[in-house]
């Protein structure tokens, strides 16, 4: 199995189950990726059709409305036929419900609405989606075979967070 952990950062996939983690930036010694690349602004080293699964978990909401795009789209053009991609980001409705309910503070509110700052300018969250905002924009992106809400499964060696306030799409290729 090939599989990608695009924007791993602080979430490292497991290497001895096929992932390799792709970051624009390494930040020794627990965040350093096994790729370096700008996806989207720069291709990615695999051949059209050869990775099985593309991950971005917690990454999409770093762009822009629109300018992850040309991720979606790398993603797509090494994606096999049924490969999958998987896309996780914080769903801005139940957040901004929980937190006018006060279920969760403001800090918990705002961390998720804005990003965890660590002194990069790509830790901002420039956006936010919910289920049916982040299927449509991964449709507008690229054009996929299926695209269905992600049910969680398990994906040997890699650490997706489930909770309340995520939510996620697969998309087929």
């Amino acid at each position: 199995m090939i599989g990608l952990n695009i924007g791993s950062g602080q979430r490292r996939f497991d290497p001895t189950h096929g992932w390799i983690n792709v970051d624009v930036i390494s930040r020794p010694p627990d965040q350093v990726p096994d790729l370096i690349c700008d996806v989207g602004k720069e291709p990615l080293p695999y051949a059209d059709g050869t990775v099985d699964v593309v991950v971005l978990h917690h990454v999409y909401e770093h762009f822009h409305l629109a300018e992850g795009d040309g991720v979606i789209r790398e993603a797509h053009r090494v994606l096999k036929p049924g490969g999958s991609l998987i896309v996780t980001v914080p769903d801005l409705k139940a957040l901004a419900e929980a937190w006018l309910r006060g279920k969760i503070s403001e800090y918990i509110y705002c961390v998720n609405l804005y990003g965890a700052y660590q002194g990069e300018p790509g830790d901002d969250h420039h956006w936010g989606y919910t289920l049916p905002s982040l299927a449509s924009a991964l449709v507008a992106a690229a054009q996929w075979s299926r695209v269905k809400p992600y049910e969680w499964e398990p994906l040997p060696g890699a650490s997706i967070c489930k909770d309340w306030w995520i939510t996620g799409i697969r998309c087929i290729r």
